[in-house]
C-alpha cells in the first residue's frame, strides 16, 4: 500500500516543491462586481454544502468555473470574474472537499465531483453552460462534458492535471522534483527518476479499489480530501470520456508549466474531436493569475466565437513523400511530418509530434510519441496517439530485449470494428506483439 501513499503525496507536493504560485495567494476580490452574491447550497452526492459564488448578468449566458487542486478554491479565477461578469452570468464553486465547502472522508473522483457540478446547475442554469476547468478542475470538466453532453456549449480546459498514464505523470513530476533537489546535470538524476517511476509502474490494482473503502482511505490518506482527490485523478482512465466529447473545445496550456506537462494538452487536444491548443507563452501552471488580461482576453474571444485557431489534431490521410528519417546516437532529436520509415538507433529523448509514419523501428532508444499516427514496433511513451495497423499486430519486439510501451489515452484501429482504446503499460519480451484486432485483447506480460 506504500505505493498509494508515494503517488498522492508526489502530486500534492509538486507545487510547493517547485515553488510554483499558490493558486490565488494575490488574487483579487471579485464580490464587489455587480450582483455577486455567495451562499452555501446543499449538494446531494456527498451530503455536504458547497460555497457557490455567482456574478455578472442575471439571464445572460451562462459561464461555469471549475477550479483546481488547492487550497483556494474558486479564488482561482478571481482575476478572470470581472471581465467576464460584464457580459455572462457567471458561476463559480469551491468543489466539495475544498475552500470553503463542506469536507469529509468521500471519494473525490472526477466522475463523483462532474455527478456534485451537474445536481449544482441543473436547480439553477436551465441551458447549456461555458465550462471553463482548471488543473484538477480541468480533469472535472472533461469528465462533465463527456457525461452531460447536452449540458455544456462550450469547453475550456486550461492545464489539466492527470490524464496522462500515472507512470509517465510520476516520471514527469519525478524528473521536476530530482532537478530542484539535485540540479539538471546531477550524475544521480536519471536513477532516483526511473526509481519513482518503477514505483508508479508497479501500482497495485489494489489501489484503485482501495480508493472506494473509507476505512482505507482514512488509514492511508487521513481522509484529506486532496490526497484522496489527487490520487482519483491519476488513477482515472479518460480514454473513453475524451473521445465522447461533443463541445467546441479549446485546450490552453502555460509553455512553461511544471506540474502538468504540455504533452499532456497535446493528448488532449490530439483526442477530443476537433480541439484546438493555444499555448500562452512565458506562462506556467496558472496562467490566469500569471498573465490574466491575455488570458481574459483568450476566454472572451473563444466563448464570442472570434478565436482563430485550428483543430490540432492530424487529419487521417495518406502518407506523402515517400521521406525516411533517422537518428543514430543523438540526444532529443525531434521529428514531425509525414515519413515512410522513422528509425531510431541509440537514441534518448526523441520527441515525435504530429507525425504520420509507415513504420517506426527503434533500437536501444527512447521516444515520446503525440498526436501522431503510427506503428510499426518500437519502445515508446505514446500520449493521444492512433496506431493503424496494416494488419493485426500493431507492434513487435524484434529484438534481443524486452520493451516497454507507456500508451496514454492512445487507440488502436480495427478495421471496420471500433477503435480499441489503450491506456495501459505495455511488456513486450523478445519476439512478442501487441495484436491491435480482435475484442478485449489482454496486453502481453
Amino acid at each position: 500500500m506504500r505505493q498509494i501513499w508515494l503517488a498522492a503525496c508526489l502530486l500534492l507536493a509538486v507545487p510547493a516543491v517547485l515553488g510554483a504560485e499558490p493558486a490565488g495567494s494575490e488574487a483579487t476580490d471579485w464580490m464587489g462586481v455587480g450582483g455577486a452574491s455567495a451562499e452555501l447550497v446543499p449538494e446531494p452526492v456527498f451530503g455536504g454544502r458547497v460555497m457557490l459564488y455567482r456574478a455578472g448578468q442575471p439571464g445572460a449566458e451562462p459561464v461555469v468555473l471549475v477550479h483546481g487542486l488547492g487550497k483556494a478554491g474558486a479564488r482561482d479565477w478571481a482575476k478572470l470574474i470581472p471581465p467576464l461578469a460584464e457580459r455572462y452570468e457567471v458561476y463559480a464553486l469551491d468543489l466539495p472537499g475544498f475552500g470553503l465547502s463542506d469536507k469529509g472522508n468521500h471519494l473525490y473522483s472526477p466522475a463523483n465531483l462532474a455527478r456534485a457540478l451537474d445536481a449544482l446547475l441543473a436547480e439553477r442554469v436551465s441551458r447549456p453552460v461555458a465550462l471553463i476547468g482548471h488543473s484538477m478542475g480541468g480533469a472535472v470538466a472533461l469528465a462533465y462534458a463527456a457525461a452531460y453532453p447536452r449540458g455544456v456549449r462550450r469547453l475550456i480546459v486550461v492545464d489539466a492535471a492527470g490524464v496522462l498514464h500515472p507512470s509517465v505523470y510520476s516520471e514527469f513530476l519525478a524528473r521536476a522534483l530530482a532537478e530542484r533537489g539535485l540540479g539538471a546535470d546531477a550524475p544521480w538524476l536519471e536513477v532516483v527518476t526511473r526509481a519513482i517511476q518503477a514505483q508508479a509502474e508497479n501500482l497495485p490494482t489494489g489501489s484503485r479499489i482501495a480508493l472506494h473503502l473509507p476505512a482505507v482511505r482514512q488509514r492511508l490518506l487521513r481522509g484529506d480530501p486532496a490526497a484522496i482527490a489527487a490520487l482519483a485523478l491519476v488513477e482515472h482512465d479518460f480514454s473513453n470520456a475524451l473521445r465522447a466529447i461533443r463541445a467546441p473545445t479549446l485546450v490552453v496550456w502555460g509553455s512553461d508549466d511544471r506540474i502538468a506537462p504540455l504533452r499532456t494538452g497535446q493528448a488532449l487536444a490530439a483526442v477530443i474531436p476537433g480541439a484546438r491548443l493555444v499555448v500562452i507563452a512565458g506562462t506556467g501552471h496558472v496562467p490566469q493569475l500569471e498573465m490574466p488580461e491575455r488570458f481574459a482576453g483568450l476566454v472572451l474571444d473563444e466563448l464570442g466565437g472570434r478565436l482563430d485557431a485550428k483543430p490540432y489534431a492530424l487529419p487521417q490521410a495518406a502518407l506523402q513523400g515517400g521521406r525516411v528519417g533517422r537518428c543514430s546516437g543523438e540526444r532529443g532529436a525531434q521529428f514531425s511530418g509525414d515519413f515512410e520509415e522513422l528509425v531510431l538507433r541509440g537514441c534518448a529523448g526523441v520527441e515525435v509530434t504530429g507525425a504520420r509514419i509507415g513504420r517506426l523501428v527503434a533500437a536501444h532508444s527512447e521516444a515520446r510519441i503525440v498526436n501522431s499516427l503510427v506503428l510499426d514496433s518500437t519502445s515508446v511513451e505514446a500520449a493521444g496517439v492512433r496506431f493503424e495497423p496494416k494488419g493485426a499486430v500493431a507492434a513487435a519486439n524484434r529484438g534481443a530485449d524486452t520493451v516497454t510501451l507507456r500508451l496514454s489515452v492512445s487507440e488502436i484501429a480495427r478495421g471496420n470494428a471500433p477503435p480499441r482504446t489503450v491506456h495501459d503499460i505495455v511488456h513486450l519480451a523478445p519476439g512478442q506483439k501487441l495484436e491491435g484486432s480482435g475484442p478485449g485483447k489482454k496486453r502481453p506480460r
